[in-house]
């Protein structure tokens, strides 16, 4: 009788944080290309790097004032990555500096503190629940609103 090979119990571990990270869900966002790609012209532009990791994410918006009317993203980052500058980029519309800040703020204490997950338009923030025990990737999720908060901060300087 053929049995399966014993794993050991770091790939155990391994193959249950992969599940909890890269639910259904977060894959689903992270292959969402509809606000892909760079705005020309751009109002506002950052560009964020991980440096842990190499992950890199430019957020372009365009501007109404100081309010978001178009947002896009070129990431090219894990799928945590890839899924913030997702949800971002499709919900940006109509928000300011102040708000983009304390969605920012949000979804670092949820990540951090186990706050409740931002509501609205940003629920879907939610789905980085998963990632609050693995604090190494913690920046990963927040790479994209650091991007958006640089590029609405350094265009009103």
């Amino acid at each position: 009788m053929r049995t399966r090979p014993r794993r050991c119990g770091i790939w155990r571990h391994w193959w249950a944080m992969s599940d909890d990270l890269y639910a259904k869900d977060l894959l689903r966002w992270a292959a969402d290309v509809s606000h892909a790609g760079q705005l020309d012209p751009h109002d506002a532009s950052a560009v964020h790097i991980n440096a842990m990791c190499g992950d890199r994410v430019r957020i372009d918006m365009t501007l109404d004032g100081g309010t978001v009317v178009e947002c896009r993203h070129d990431t090219r980052a894990c799928a945590l990555t890839q899924g913030s500058a997702a949800i971002l980029s499709a919900h940006a519309s109509g928000e300011t500096a102040q708000s983009i800040t304390a969605l920012a703020e949000a979804v670092a204490a949820m990540l951090r503190d186990g706050t409740p997950a931002p509501a609205g338009k940003w629920s879907a923030y939610g789905i980085f629940v998963a990632a609050a025990p693995h604090k190494s990737r913690h920046t990963c999720v927040l790479l994209p609103l650091e991007a958006a908060k640089k590029a609405l901060n350094d265009r009103g300087s």
